[in-house]
């Protein structure tokens, strides 16, 4: 899924709480930027939302639409969460273990050095 659609599903997230829930699709196009006002790629990733089982749309039009957020988009949601902090965790590990890496590599050299001198 690409980026666009996932901002979308975390807006739809963030203002549907309970139920089903009418809004409009031009707050939408102009809190989501990289819509730029195409109500045509909106309606296509909300389709594509509603297809993979993220949301049920009742209906969609220029003005509004009435959709409900499922539980496979906050599952989703988190699992990206969680993926985001591992990596993280993994880049910090990587660079520590580089760095204690070339401390002891410079040890090993210079007690090699003091050794056979």
């Amino acid at each position: 899924m690409d980026k666009r659609k996932l901002l979308l599903l975390k807006y739809l997230i963030n203002n549907c709480s309970d139920g089903y829930k009418v809004l409009e699709t031009s707050t939408i196009l102009s809190s989501i930027k990289k819509y730029k006002n195409d109500y045509a790629s909106l309606e296509t990733d909300i389709n594509f939302l509603k297809s993979r089982k993220y949301i049920d749309l009742k209906y969609i039009d220029e003005n509004n639409m009435c959709l409900f957020v499922l539980d496979n988009s906050r599952v989703l949601q988190e699992n990206i969460k969680i993926e985001k902090g591992n990596k993280k965790d993994l880049v910090a590990m990587m660079f520590i273990t580089a760095f204690v890496s070339g401390i002891m590599a410079f040890i090993g050299s210079f007690l090699a050095i003091m050794i056979f001198r």
